[in-house]
């Protein structure tokens, strides 16, 4: 059975169980929690809209209390408020600050005759989130205003972008027209702001009929469906391809040149029972194999059981090359250090049992001009490899694992340009977090049964996820939890 998962957002877990059929499935959706406050009134509103939303991977809740609560918004990516009449005083405007201040987006829409509410939406603008102005016009016509798509909003086919009547229009700056009277009146009857440095967004509307998805069928769909893609909770697209290769850009360009000047250790090592410890600290540093000249890659060599290799490579220029083989070997590997190191790369090749293997490339404190890279081939059974990559610009990991039972944990922090491509096989587990801020890249592939994911890609934006699986085991072919925030 060949299982593929392509581009997905957000909090998703597939547990994947499988009996030898072929079947190719994707997924472009992106799972969020959407919460509508509505009243009584608009309960076919929220049946709408909650059943669109659903079809596009949302999980949708609501409520009809009128207050606005901030264990309500806990969680939530989207909040859409149509309470009717009710009004949105300073409890309910605080709350909303914070929710859009920490990367939520609000929907908040004001009817005909709710002349408090209307204030208090105007006041949230221009007050409260000081993002622009916003002036309501002063007559209101029960949704006899023509509403037109505009912009990123707007689809390509003109006969798809008239949306239901509202009930009034209002000028606005500082933001983005979503929908106006025409196509380039100052009359809006959709508007958004961006506010704070988390993605946070705040869409104003009048009149509720828009709200309504089987008034003017599809083309009201159409228009909810837009507003997920271009706040980013979703995706319509169907395929996704998570980059880099062209072998690998040439194995990161033979591993950057590896080229050394001074500070070079060539190691081969046989037998059993063996502690090594090496450090080596400033200029160009290299631990490579016996006979390495400047450009190779022959790699430093261990050769046995029940080995402990303690590598520690601090400031400026460093190369790791090493071959590991044999069962129960310990190997510790640290490159980089906090007062400033220029490259950090290091390439291992792990043949055997039963061994464990820990490799932190640490930060460079802004110097760092290359960033990180590793690649990481590992053949057996029953191996513990735990992987670090801290805090530079450009992290990029490569591991391949053939074997069974093999844990593979790989954690690649801080701030943006991250990459990973993962290839494992039967009974492995695969756990991987990648931190701010953006840039997020993953590629799993997994093959045979039971073959266990955690993936977590943080903020700021940017993340983007390819699982492929082939499972052919009629007892599961294991679980995969994706968390995208």
């Amino acid at each position: 059975m060949t299982l593929t998962f392509l581009k997905v957002i957000n909090r998703i877990t597939y547990i994947l169980f499988a009996f030898v059929v072929y079947l190719a499935f994707t997924s472009p959706a992106k799972a969020n929690d959407l919460f509508i406050y509505y009243s009584n009134n608009e309960s076919s509103q929220y049946s709408d809209l909650k059943s669109h939303y659903e079809s596009l991977g949302f999980t949708v809740t609501g409520s009809t209390s009128g207050t606005v609560s901030s264990s309500d918004l806990s969680g939530k990516e989207l909040v859409i408020d149509i309470a009717g009449t009710s009004n949105c005083g300073s409890t309910c405007k605080t709350n909303y600050e914070s929710f859009i201040g920490s990367g939520g987006k609000l929907i908040i829409a004001v009817e005909n005759g709710a002349t408090n509410r209307q204030g208090n939406i105007e006041s949230l603008i221009e007050n409260k989130l000081a993002v622009g102005s916003m002036t309501y016009y002063s007559n209101w016509y029960n949704d006899a205003l023509q509403s037109i798509r505009r912009g990123d909003w707007a689809s390509s086919t003109s006969s798809e972008n008239t949306l239901p009547g509202t009930d009034g229009v209002f000028t606005a700056s500082g933001g983005t027209p979503m929908a106006s009277n025409t196509t380039t009146s100052s009359w809006h009857n959709w508007y958004k702001w961006d506010y704070g440095s988390n993605g946070g967004s705040v869409m104003v509307t009048t009149g509720y009929g828009q709200f309504i998805l089987d008034n003017h069928g599809a083309n009201v769909d159409a228009f909810h469906t837009a507003i997920a893609e271009e706040l980013g909770l979703y995706s319509s697209a169907s395929t996704y391809t998570s980059s880099i290769s062209n072998a690998q850009t040439t194995q990161i360009t033979t591993s950057r040149g590896v080229t050394h000047s001074g500070n070079g250790i060539y190691i081969e090592q046989v037998g059993d029972n063996n502690d090594l410890d090496v450090v080596q600290d400033g200029n160009d540093n290299l631990i490579a194999g016996v006979g390495s000249t400047t450009n190779s890659l022959i790699d430093a060599d261990i050769t046995g059981n029940n080995n402990t290799t303690t590598l520690k490579q601090k400031g400026n220029n460093n190369v790791m090359l090493f071959d590991i083989t044999g069962n129960t070997n310990t190997t510790t590997a640290n490159q980089g250090s906090t007062s400033g190191s220029d490259d950090n790369r290091l390439e291992f090749d792990i043949n055997g049992n039963s061994n464990t293997t820990s490799i932190t490339q640490d930060h460079n404190d802004g110097v760092g001009t290359n960033g990180h890279f590793l690649g990481l081939d590992l053949d057996g059974d029953n191996n513990n490899v735990l992987t670090s990559q801290l805090n530079d610009g450009d992290k990029k990991a490569f591991i391949s694992v053939q074997g069974d039972d093999n844990n593979i944990d790989l954690y690649q922090q801080g701030t943006g340009s991250h990459y990973v491509e993962i290839q494992v096989g039967s009974d492995q587990t695969v756990d991987i977090t990648q931190d701010g801020s953006g840039n997020h890249n993953a590629s799993i592939s997994m093959s045979g049964f039971d073959a266990g994911l955690d993936l977590t890609q943080d903020s700021s934006t940017d993340q983007t996820y390819s699982l492929s699986q082939n499972c052919n085991n009629a007892n599961g072919c294991g679980t995969t939890t994706v968390t995208q925030n």
